[in-house]
């Protein structure tokens, strides 16, 4: 819902946090009182799964792969100062400069990758943290402006594999974006090329 909410210009994640928070807290305190203790933490789904790696890779739909992205395919000039623009603030998860500038608000084309990568991130982390390759967020509040790999190491109790995880759902998600983003960029290209 994050998602089609940013689609249609609404901030999505303050929309939602606002009716979800309270119960992502709730569960966030249940894995730190268990972490403090040195017990088997109950909750894979809690404040710090969303914000670190969801959210916490450059923004809601974890756009610092599709900064990173641009600068690996782009060749519209368009993109490649987006892509200039955009990697200062996606750094520390603010994806204003990438929502509002590739577009993604009401862009159709956009709209496939935009909504499948947060739904393939989610999957992949859940089920990392359910077979028990990755630890489950520790209830550590991490900041939501802090970079990505870091932020994963710390959600889950300074472990590596938090990190590692983070770094693999970003190839995901660039995996996923890469046939759109080609297309975006060969659109902006080309009408460049007229232009000039």
């Amino acid at each position: 819902m994050t998602q089609v909410f940013w689609f249609f210009g609404l901030h999505g994640q303050i929309i939602i946090n606002s009716v979800f928070d309270p119960i992502w807290f709730a569960l966030n305190d249940q894995n730190l009182t268990a972490f403090q203790s040195g017990e088997a933490l109950p909750n894979i789904v809690t404040k710090q799964f969303i914000d670190s790696f969801l959210v916490g890779m450059g923004g809601t739909g974890m756009t610092l792969a599709v900064i990173a992205l641009i600068f690996a395919i782009g060749k519209s000039r368009q993109l490649k100062e987006l892509g200039k623009l955009g990697a200062p603030a996606g750094l520390f998860n603010v994806n204003e400069p990438i929502i509002f500038g590739l577009p993604i608000i009401m862009n159709p084309l956009i709209i496939i990758p935009w909504m499948l990568a947060p739904v393939a991130v989610t999957i992949i982390t859940y089920y990392s943290m359910s077979l028990g390759l990755v630890p489950k967020p520790a209830g550590i509040i991490v900041p939501w402006t802090t970079p990505p790999i870091i932020n994963g190491f710390l959600a889950t109790g300074n472990a590596w594999q938090g990190g590692m995880l983070q770094a693999v759902n970003m190839m995901v998600v660039m995996l996923i974006w890469w046939p759109f983003l080609r297309i975006l960029d060969k659109d902006y290209y080309e009408t460049e090329r007229e232009n000039a």
